[in-house]
């Protein structure tokens, strides 16, 4: 098969906490075809990497190009990790350790796999693709499982010494409040997350207050689908509305602390939770920012949704892959 510019196409996987997202994409960043999944999180790492693999040729199927012909992957997964040897070390939101998750999949692909944090690949996406095209130092949230964050200043990826810097969802906002999966208490992720939003209702539920969410989340086992959260808002269900606004809230005092620190020229706001509620409650989030932020007088600093939807994980980790895991 003859590719673009006689560049093959690369695999990008977005592995996150609820679903596995896979695309093939083309030279010129456009996804030939895709593969999604839900993730096995509490099963294990082996679990997890079948299921991508399922997730990885199913895409390739659709896309009509084999293993032979892809030059590469990238992964986005969740943190912290050692990105050099491609190994999720551990997290909150997935049951494994120390597994080496990049080489898996080099190994079956038998191409080299380039393993980045789920949210800086999408963050790097939307700075070359989506919102953030034609600035040089922004911020990125992603709310979704959990929350994650992107870093870019002065055009490039904020790594810090440990290569892992940029986890915003650990940022603390309430002391003593909930306790996170990371295993502190009052970060972002803990009161302003999908999990944050569903452990709210849930508890509403168990003191029996009126909710329209109340028969899928017991016939789920307490799981909240972002599509749920998101017809329950829509009919002013007040219980979804709290939970939703409270979680705006948290996240928006978190995000100005970190713009009066950094100084980006923009932020931008994205995954499962934005994608559902929308714009409205995008706006929640960017005026609880403005009452935090010292160091914008004007409001030069913009608060923006992503753009790229659930493919940013996919087109990130395909940018990565391209740039970093092919030979020169």
């Amino acid at each position: 098969m003859a590719w673009q510019g006689g560049e093959p196409p690369v695999v990008g996987v977005d592995l996150g906490g609820t679903k596995i997202l896979a695309g093939v994409v083309g030279a010129d960043n456009r996804i030939l075809g895709r593969g999604k999944r839900n993730t096995p999180a509490s099963e294990g790492g082996p679990a997890i990497f079948q299921t991508m693999t399922e997730c990885v040729d199913e895409a390739l199927d659709s896309a009509g190009v084999t293993r032979d012909e892809i030059a590469a992957g990238g992964i986005g997964s969740p943190g912290p990790l050692d990105v050099k040897a491609g190994v999720i070390l551990f997290s909150p939101n997935l049951n494994v350790k120390n597994f080496p998750i990049g080489p898996e999949l080099a190994g079956y692909l038998n191409r080299p796999v380039m393993v980045q944090n789920d949210v800086r690949v999408a963050g790097y996406a939307e700075f070359r693709l989506g919102a953030g095209r034609g600035y040089r130092d922004l911020i990125a949230a992603f709310v979704g499982t959990g929350i994650g964050g992107c870093i870019i200043l002065g055009g490039q990826i904020v790594t810090g010494s440990t290569g892992n810097a940029g986890e915003l969802g650990h940022t603390v906002v309430r002391a003593g409040g909930p306790r996170c999966g990371c295993g502190a208490r009052g970060c972002m992720e803990a009161l302003a997350s999908k999990t944050a939003i569903q452990r709210r209702i849930n508890k509403a539920i168990r003191r029996d207050i009126p909710t329209l969410l109340r028969e899928k989340l017991l016939r789920k086992g307490g799981r909240l689908k972002s599509g749920d959260l998101a017809e329950a808002v829509a009919a002013k269900d007040p219980v979804a509305l709290k939970a939703a606004e409270r979680a705006a809230h948290y996240l928006g005092l978190g995000l100005g602390g970190l713009v009066n620190v950094l100084g980006p020229e923009i932020v931008i706001i994205g995954g499962g939770v934005v994608n559902a509620l929308g714009d409205p409650w995008v706006e929640l989030a960017r005026a609880s920012a403005r009452t935090q932020i010292l160091t914008d007088p004007d409001g030069h600093i913009k608060i923006v949704r992503a753009e790229l939807g659930d493919d940013a994980g996919i087109l990130g980790a395909a940018l990565l892959a391209r740039e970093h895991a092919i030979p020169a």
